[in-house]
């Protein structure tokens, strides 16, 4: 390989190696640490269904087998993240639409759910956990 060849391949190193340290700062720390979530560092804001993520595991534990379950952010007209979420991280129990007949349990994404038919099973910094009465 000749020196001008050397000198091209080692500008364009540089350039991809620049490129990757930008992307990588926008994205946000922890670098050196496993992430939380799938969803951290993909873009250079925080991701819509990263709440749910976390919470769904933590409730997870406190839902019977079986049990009619839905997800969803009151108050957020877009409710499906939150619920495909939910369908695919609570295999064990029956998730269905939030748009329907509410059902049994109820986990609401970072805003209290106000229903009165409903009372608070269990907070977590992400949401909180609701069954019916």
């Amino acid at each position: 390989m000749s020196r001008g060849e050397k000198a091209i391949v080692a500008g364009a190193t540089l350039i991809l190696l620049l490129a990757c340290i930008a992307r990588l700062y926008t994205r946000g720390g922890p670098y050196f640490e496993r992430p939380f979530t799938i969803v951290d560092h993909v873009g250079p804001g925080k991701h819509e269904t990263r709440d749910a993520l976390l919470l769904l595991p933590k409730v997870r534990p406190l839902l019977p087998r079986g049990a009619r379950v839905t997800c969803f952010e009151p108050g957020n007209r877009d409710t499906m993240p939150d619920f495909l979420t939910a369908v695919g991280q609570l295999p064990q129990q029956t998730v269905v639409s939030p748009n329907g007949d509410l059902p049994q349990y109820v986990i609401a994404v970072r805003r209290p759910f106000t229903n009165t038919s409903y009372r608070v099973v269990a907070e977590f910094p992400e949401g909180r956990l609701y069954r019916r009465d």
